[in-house]
């Protein structure tokens, strides 16, 4: 899903409730409870915690859909991540692939996607083509497993500057 817009939603017992709305009107919605301190840290801070929610969703698996030799597994460690990755960066009309990429776990696969995002930030402005996604990434079995807007490179530029 390209999220076109995020919207937060607080109501009077402190529970807050981020809402992610894509094209066509799909939305993911991540509800947050009212004893988890963030809530306080501002919008930010809400929306990134989200995103955060929805990767560890994505990662962990559930015992149900395991075979009989991951059952024996300890499933008190998260999952790890399908390597290598694929990275998909927009390019002008197109769309560039760096394969092969190997990452220890999905946050270091998030710093470098977020990375290569405000990167692309420069090399897009003169197209004027900064809307949706510009950094996607695939595991080694080509589900997207994250993916990094503009919107959200040119924050993260404007709170490092």
């Amino acid at each position: 899903m390209q999220v076109l817009e995020t919207q937060i939603v607080s109501n009077s017992e402190g529970v807050v409730t981020v809402e992610f709305l894509g094209e066509g009107g799909e939305k993911i919605a991540v509800t947050m409870a009212g004893s988890d301190p963030r809530p306080t840290y501002g919008d930010t801070a809400l929306i990134d915690r989200a995103k955060e929610m929805m990767v560890q969703c994505a990662v962990f698996e559930t015992v149900e859909h395991r075979s009989a030799q991951e059952r024996n597994r300890d499933f008190s460690e998260p999952a790890k991540p399908d390597s290598p990755f694929t990275f998909e960066y927009r390019d002008h009309d197109g769309v560039r692939q760096l394969k092969g990429v190997e990452f220890p776990n999905l946050e270091a696969v998030h710093d470098e996607a977020l990375r290569s995002a405000i990167d692309l930030l420069d090399d897009t402005a003169a197209e004027g083509g900064q809307q949706g996604w510009a950094v996607r990434v695939r595991d080694a079995n080509g589900k997207i497993v994250l993916s990094i807007d503009f919107h959200e490179a040119k924050r993260k530029k404007a709170a490092a500057e």
